[in-house]
């Protein structure tokens, strides 16, 4: 219970509470900083997101991802008070049904998970990496826990994914923050559990997440084994192949109150010096 109770002060510690920074109307959660709210408090959001994919082959399968939060709010200096802070991303999406391989097949994933982390600098061009996208989930997983999502409904996705030249894909799914796991900051999931989102049978969630992606070379990290041996642009790729890539736009709001003038300053982040330990890359 003890150790619970510590782990709890620390992540509000880390989390930084609720900072409003500069502007009466910036506001900082978690270290990030979501901007000016205009008139609609409700339209905070992160979205536009670069994405690496597996391929699946079949039902029953589980495709993996991962990327890069590349704007908040339109932003790419998203990071409270000018530093160089980056958030990425693994996901998973587990239960493939439906799938039969051809051209336009459309299928769905039962369940999915994305995991958002906080890095206080940039882990560099995840396309160079010559460990691959392997090594990019791992760097990413190693770095300090913000968010986690799960998925609200099931995940449809559409595309050619296998036997073919040429891959392509999409997808689209909401998601509820995954609140009480002990992943992320809670003053960041606190943050993004809005509920404005509606299913359309009268549920609300938390995200919406669309995506598209690609087997194009330029979008793969030249270093993954199915990239190296031409198999992704072949027609001979298979489940787990790292042949897709893309981007995702993550949008939600958020029913915070609006702060007047900018007096909330609680804790700030605190993160540096917390050992992100990110593993020191090979040179090329």
């Amino acid at each position: 219970m003890f150790n619970k109770m510590k782990k709890t002060a620390l992540a509000a510690i880390i989390g930084g509470g609720l900072a409003v920074s500069m502007s009466a109307h910036a506001i900082v959660v978690g270290g990030i900083d979501f901007g000016a709210l205009g008139d609609n408090p409700q339209n905070l959001h992160f979205e536009t997101a670069t994405i690496a994919q597996t391929l699946i082959s079949g039902d029953g399968q589980t495709a993996t991802a991962y990327g890069q939060i590349t704007t908040v709010n339109g932003a790419t200096d998203y990071c409270a008070g000018g530093g160089s802070c980056v958030l990425y991303y693994t996901a998973t999406f587990s239960g493939s049904t439906g799938f039969d391989g051809t051209a336009n097949d459309s299928f769905t994933f039962t369940s999915g998970v994305i995991n958002v982390y906080f890095a206080n600098a940039s882990l560099g061009n995840l396309l160079t990496n010559p460990g691959g996208s392997p090594d990019n989930v791992l760097d990413i997983q190693g770095l300090t826990p913000w968010a986690s999502f799960t998925n609200h409904g099931d995940i449809q996705a559409t595309g050619t994914f296998i036997g073919a030249a040429t891959l392509a894909g999409s997808s689209v799914a909401l998601y509820d923050v995954n609140l009480g796991d002990g992943f992320g900051l809670g003053a960041v999931e606190s943050f993004l559990n809005a509920n404005t989102i509606s299913d359309g049978v009268g549920g609300f969630a938390d995200i919406d997440v669309t995506s598209s992606f690609t087997n194009q070379r330029a979008r793969l990290n030249q270093f993954d084994a199915a990239v190296v041996n031409g198999s992704c642009f072949d027609g001979t790729a298979g489940q787990g192949d790292w042949c897709l890539g893309g981007t995702a736009d993550i949008a939600g709001g958020t029913t915070i109150d609006v702060p007047e003038p900018a007096t909330l300053a609680l804790l700030g982040l605190g993160l540096i010096g917390m050992g992100l330990g990110r593993r020191v890359r090979r040179s090329t």
